[in-house]
């Protein structure tokens, strides 16, 4: 495919489809065992062995223009990448995640530079809405042989993350730093268990005095600070493996039908004013039902958009992207042990609370595992 791909947006989209499928296929075709046919056949093995030197230098050219630095190797085979086991699977190498971050570097600047060019003047399918305005989005419907696929780039939609008042940052040697600056229904302070080193100065001790907390105790002297190998420690740690278990929790009660859906008052959460009503709800309720929605699709990490919250009386749909950096006060209720928090298979839904909104559960009743 040669050429300016600008001047045939939509055939170069169709040309580079239809390598690539043409390329997986062949692919697929190969047997399992293609170890095997290459000690028996010395064409196959000769022919095997030029496509893959050939798609090796492609790859290292690829990888040439998206690694961070000069010094980075080579990819020389793939055991740099995965290692084949004695079962026959296949585990992540060391360079696995250095080759996962070159490709996401090459998507972004593919995403980019696709921004550009629709953007030109003089291109026919350039957006004419301002950026963070809705229109109609471009389409290119590619002929997959078994039916069209319908390609979406709509490069006139703004990014969620713009939005957000903390900013994300996707590098792999920040730590994890707890978002919260109040520790409701305390044991012990927010500040409890950090650990005993120095931190002022580095990146996490301005991240920590950003968020109103002290960074800890100072090393004895001659002890050096590593802050890559901090461990910040579980904000409720003390509270989950201390707190008292509420007795109501352990008493025997005939099991309560739930409300008619018609008869269930719902309202959808976007403003401060609609999350401090319904935190009055919550703190009056006994249990409390939530579950996430998360997307992850064109994002590094994910985000969560939705949060969905019942009680017996009431459901509510949150607009995490709105409120994400308020819903911290979720922390009244999730970490009060006195109330039954119910999720299903929340095992994602805890990393994500913590994650985007600081919020902790101190108690948990996740039907998925009482089913099992």
């Amino acid at each position: 495919m040669g050429g300016d791909f600008t001047l045939d947006f939509d055939g170069s989209i169709k040309a580079a489809f239809g390598a690539l499928m043409a390329a997986t296929k062949a692919a697929n075709r190969l047997p399992s065992d293609i170890s095997f046919h290459r000690t028996l056949d010395e064409d196959i093995d000769s022919r095997l062995e030029r496509s893959g030197r050939k798609a090796l230098g492609m790859a290292n050219r690829l990888w040439t223009k998206s690694r961070n630095s000069a010094a980075d190797a080579e990819i020389e085979n793939v055991d740099d990448i995965a290692i084949r086991t004695s079962s026959g699977t296949w585990e992540a190498a060391p360079g696995f995640r250095t080759v996962v971050d070159a490709v996401d570097t090459l998507l972004e600047k593919i995403d980019v530079g696709l921004d550009e060019v629709l953007r030109r003047p003089a291109h026919s399918m350039r957006a004419t809405a301002s950026v963070g305005k809705q229109s109609a989005p471009i389409m290119t419907s590619v002929n997959m042989g078994n039916g069209d696929v319908r390609l979406v780039h709509a490069n006139n939609v703004a990014r969620p993350q713009l939005s957000f008042k903390d900013v994300v940052d996707n590098s792999g040697s920040t730590p994890f730093v707890w978002k919260i600056r109040e520790k409701p229904n305390a044991l012990v302070p927010l500040e409890y268990g950090l650990p005993g080193v120095d931190t002022k100065g580095t990146p996490l001790g301005e991240h920590l005095a950003s968020m109103g907390m002290r960074s800890g105790n100072s090393m004895s002297k001659g002890e050096a600070s590593d802050e890559a190998h901090l461990d910040m420690p579980h904000p409720y740690e003390y509270e989950i493996k201390h707190q008292p278990t509420a007795a109501q929790l352990f008493e025997e009660k005939p099991a309560t039908s739930p409300n008619e859906w018609d008869n269930t008052p719902f309202e959808f959460v976007d403003t401060e004013e609609q999350l401090t009503e319904m935190m009055e709800h919550l703190r009056a309720a006994n249990e409390i039902a939530i579950d996430l929605e998360h997307h992850n699709y064109r994002s590094y990490q994910g985000f969560t958009c939705l949060v969905q919250i019942s009680t017996r009386s009431r459901d509510y749909v949150v607009d995490a992207l709105a409120l994400r950096s308020s819903l911290h006060v979720l922390n009244q209720v999730t970490s009060d042990p006195k109330k039954v928090k119910v999720l299903h298979g929340a095992e994602s839904d805890v990393v994500w609370l913590q994650r985007d909104f600081g919020v902790y559960l101190v108690g948990l009743f996740d039907t998925y595992h009482a089913s099992h």
